[in-house]
């Protein structure tokens, strides 16, 4: 091996040695911070949650401004899924042996030009559904949103369901729990409901106070009692927003749909509701609002109750039972015992005896207090008066008041209200006793609302009596927060004492003393609770055949006024208006 070969095989070892080093010391720190940037690159972040949990709005396309105001709301938060809810409306769904809400069909891929969100449906229980899209394409509850759907979010899943009006809380609850367990952040509930039906405005402006009270506090026992077309689907919406924590109601509009269209009947207009709920820090104001609606003398002997033999014992409250859904408490004069064998009196008798039927009807109508402190009440003798008091308990029947005893132990009370009714007819109960009662009451319940129902004054008589009067602002003076009276079978005028309201008769409510026009009519009062005001709504009311309803617009405007007229000067705008508003 010559001496020159020798020296590059020694360089080419070298260099096999070296050349793996210096690759690793020049290229490995790089290789190193490369993996470190790899590893530290964060990672795709997860779609934002949303800042809703969903929300109501109406399906009746005169409210079509709000209901796309609504929907572009909506849009802006970009949802990949909707939940619609709508009321069954074709009751579809009570068909099935058991009640049961109507989805799309499991196959099917689309909705509308929709794409259902099929991945949520199957994690939900098949038992509770009758798969059937032809019955949601009937549906206005589902149908009318789904342009503005295509609008605002043409990209987005969507899955209807159509509700049944015999759902129980149970079941409607059991399938929101089953919503939250399986949907997404970015998926929003949205119940489909028109408010009150078929009434003045006035009326549905009570309503919805309960309404949207309801809903602001989750008061979930209200419910069932709200008078709207789905309570089932407001209550899946607020439950599902609790679920979720985005439960802070905003209201984006509240509407009749006299806004929306000519008067062409002023007595039935529909009310609606845009409301969104979302996630907030701040904590939601509770609404103080509580509905009582009071109305007259209700006798359901002689010619009332041979109209109820003939028809049935809903027949008096056929044409007002509507008025009357969606409130918390209605009370009337009872004028007359229940007892279990009523006494058949002769056709013009002035005693009275009423079968336990009319529990029912009293039930099923919603009225659910009634006074016990008048002249007929004894017309079958004390046993009949106890046997009133447990025909009432058991009917769940609140009841106040007693014919001789002004004693505070006849108080009715709840957490917002105590109710005193006293009679000074035939009643042994001095106004000293009753004074004393009722200043006794408002010192032991100061921040409650008193309500004192009174017997008195002179049948048939306009306007009250200077007993009356000074009796009544005697009542106001200890403490009364309004005076309600009944026995002169028509409406006396109203008086304002002391930023207080004593309506001195609101008239006959139901009875058969079809003998003049005064008799024929009557007034209840809407009263609307709240934390700091009270607002009085009148309502006039025309009975034909001892079946009471509320009038005619033009009717009612005259009535309003000639009450106004007779009334105290302050409220002759606002009595002729319908609406007093006071400070409580």
């Amino acid at each position: 091996m010559n001496k020159r070969f020798f020296i590059y095989l020694v360089f080419i070892s070298l260099l096999a040695v070296i050349a793996p080093i210096t690759v690793a010391f020049y290229y490995l720190p790089k290789l190193s911070q490369a993996v470190i940037n790899v590893e530290s690159t964060p990672k795709s972040a997860p779609a934002k949650s949303l800042s809703i949990a969903g929300g109501i709005v109406p399906h009746h396309l005169a409210a079509k401004p709000i209901i796309d105001q609504f929907w572009q709301k909506i849009g802006e938060q970009k949802p990949d899924t909707i939940i619609l809810i709508s009321p069954d409306h074709f009751k579809k769904g009570e068909l099935s042996e058991t009640p049961k809400i109507i989805t799309v069909g499991l196959a099917e891929s689309k909705f509308g030009d929709l794409i259902i969100a099929q991945d949520l449906l199957a994690k939900l229980d098949p038992k509770i559904f009758v798969f059937n899209s032809a019955d949601l394409d009937l549906d206005h509850g589902i149908m009318a949103h789904l342009d503005f759907i295509k609008k605002y979010l043409p990209e987005v899943k969507i899955l209807p369901f159509l509700v049944p009006a015999d759902i129980n809380q149970t079941q409607i609850a059991d399938f929101t729990k089953q919503l939250a367990q399986h949907a997404d952040s970015k998926v929003v509930v949205i119940a489909s409901v028109d408010f009150s039906h078929y009434l003045p405005r006035q009326a549905a402006d009570l309503h919805d106070a309960k309404s949207l009270a309801a809903i602001v506090n989750f008061d979930e026992p209200q419910f069932p009692k709200l008078e709207v077309d789905c309570w089932q689907c407001l209550y899946s919406s607020c439950l599902y927003a609790q679920l979720e924590k985005k439960d802070k109601p905003e209201v984006l509009e509240h509407k009749n749909s006299l806004d929306f269209l000519a008067p062409l009947d002023l007595n039935k207009t529909t009310s609606y509701f845009t409301i969104i709920f979302k996630q907030s820090n701040l904590s939601i104001k509770k609404i103080g609002a509580k509905t009582i609606l009071f109305v007259g003398d209700m006798m359901l002997d002689r010619n009332v109750e041979a109209l109820m033999n003939k028809n049935s014992f809903n027949y008096p409250f056929e044409k007002i039972g509507q008025f009357f859904k969606g409130l918390d408490l209605v009370f009337a004069n009872l004028e007359g015992p229940i007892v279990k064998n009523p006494t058949q009196f002769p056709a013009h008798s002035l005693q009275f005896a009423f079968s336990p039927k009319v529990t029912t009807a009293l039930n099923f109508n919603g009225i659910n207090l009634v006074s016990l402190a008048n002249n007929h009440i004894l017309n079958m003798g004390s046993d009949g008066l106890n046997q009133t008091r447990e025909f009432l308990k058991d009917s769940k029947i609140n009841f106040a008041g007693d014919p001789n005893s002004c004693d505070k132990k006849f108080a009715y009370q709840n957490d917002y209200l105590v109710m005193l009714a006293f009679n000074k007819t035939n009643s042994a109960c001095t106004s000293e006793d009753i004074i004393k009662t009722i200043t006794e009451i408002k010192a032991e319940n100061k921040i409650k609302f008193l309500a004192v129902s009174i017997h008195w004054g002179n049948e048939y008589q306009t306007n009250n009596t200077d007993f009356q009067q000074k009796a009544g602002r005697q009542m106001i003076e200890a403490g009364a927060d309004v005076i309600i009276g009944h026995h002169p079978h028509v409406v006396e005028n109203i008086e304002v004492y002391k930023n207080k309201l004593i309506f001195y008769s609101l008239g006959n409510f139901v009875f058969d003393q079809y003998f003049s026009k005064n008799t024929q009519q009557g007034l209840a009062v809407g009263l609307e609770i709240n934390n700091d005001k009270l607002v009085y709504r009148l309502f006039p009311l025309q009975s034909k055949l001892s079946q009471p309803q509320l009038m005619e617009k033009s009717e009612a405007d005259k009535f309003l006024a000639d009450l106004a007229n007779r009334s105290s000067l302050g409220l002759k705008e606002k009595i002729r208006n319908g609406i007093i508003k006071m400070n409580f």
